[in-house]
């Protein structure tokens, strides 16, 4: 089956300045800019890096199956981080959390479809993948369920993250007061409902989150180089670098694991609302 050459949109951007009227995220949007401004920018950088391979990728030299089924899943995860990214702009951290956690499984699938030079990929189409079903009228697509869960397992990278991501993406109590009632304690329970104010906390957690997907898009692409092109290793490498440094900041909301009475724990350190407020630990 022949490969066509790939419609490539490589442009990214931050979100727009959000109405006066949605309540909270106007000033979400300034106070990322006024605190993380530098975070933002980094961001945008390696997204429009990772844009202008994926052109330089769309070449008739590189139009094969294994291109093609890694660059759909790689598609995936970019629009699922920029889309991140302007949640997080909007105040909107709730959102972000679930598209982080997407982002992270099509990479480790696209890493897993690389490391097995596209097999099951070629097997799918081989076994009817794009057919015609005339009874329906329709150009079947079959779905073949497929996941990349040994590379999540053994990742440094996209396992601990997409681990985190996905207990604070689901319906768990703890997770919903993380991002709905933060400011609850054994004496009260404070929820909220649409809160979308700046949070200091959510916002360094979601763009280091945000930060380290980059870092490991770009080295998956490093590790197969004979199979993308790489015009300027040196920009990859630099960005990556940068991108690991504000992501490793002692100072930023981070998640780690602890073991507590015989089982594993989040610990969430140097939350906080503002950039004003004391720093604290909170324990999942």
């Amino acid at each position: 089956m022949r490969v066509s050459p790939p419609r490539i949109s490589p442009q990214a951007s931050r979100s727009g300045k959000p109405p006066m009227a949605v309540a909270g995220s106007a000033d979400a949007y300034r106070q990322s800019s006024f605190v993380l401004g530098g975070d933002l920018d980094l961001l945008l950088q390696g997204l429009e890096l990772e844009g202008s391979l994926a052109e330089a990728a769309s070449g008739a030299k590189y139009r094969n199956q294994r291109v093609a089924s890694a660059l759909g899943l790689w598609s995936r995860a970019w629009l699922n981080r920029q889309q991140a990214l302007h949640a997080a702009e909007w105040g909107n951290y709730a959102a972000a959390v679930p598209l982080v956690r997407a982002a992270a499984d099509y990479e480790a699938a696209e890493i897993y479809l690389l490391r097995q030079d596209a097999a099951e990929w070629e097997e799918w189409l081989a076994q009817g993948g794009i057919a015609l079903a005339p009874e329906e009228h329709a150009t079947e697509f079959r779905l073949h369920a497929f996941r990349a869960a040994e590379v999540l397992a053994a990742h440094d990278i996209l396992g601990p993250l997409y681990r985190a991501a996905m207990d604070l993406s689901m319906p768990h109590f703890g997770a919903t007061l993380l991002l709905c009632g933060s400011e609850s304690d054994p004496a009260r329970v404070a929820m909220t409902f649409g809160d979308r104010d700046f949070h200091l906390g959510l916002a360094e957690l979601v763009t280091g989150w945000l930060l380290l997907l980059g870092v490991a898009q770009l080295e998956a692409l490093v590790e197969f180089e004979a199979v993308f092109p790489l015009p300027d290793r040196p920009a990859i490498e630099k960005w990556c670098a940068a991108a690991r440094e504000s992501a490793a900041r002692a100072d930023r909301c981070r998640v780690g694991v602890v073991e507590r009475d015989g089982e594993k724990r989040y610990v969430v350190q140097n939350w906080r609302r503002a950039p004003g407020a004391a720093r604290k630990r909170l324990l999942l």
